[in-house]
């Protein structure tokens, strides 16, 4: 089910993640928390590692 959700995020989020977990809160101001890093992680790490082991 997460890996269906990851995949299906369009990349615009996938760039908010990023700059949410660099600023450390979202571009509305509010602030990223502990929980919504840890899943914004995730997320980044599981798309980029899984998106990166299709095309090899």
């Amino acid at each position: 089910m997460f890996e269906q959700v990851v995949f299906s995020l369009p990349p615009e989020i996938l760039v908010e993640f990023r700059q949410a977990i660099t600023q450390g809160h979202w571009s509305n101001g509010m602030e990223l928390t502990n929980k919504q890093r840890i899943t914004c992680e995730q997320a980044l790490f599981y798309h980029e590692h899984n998106s990166s082991m299709l095309f090899h």
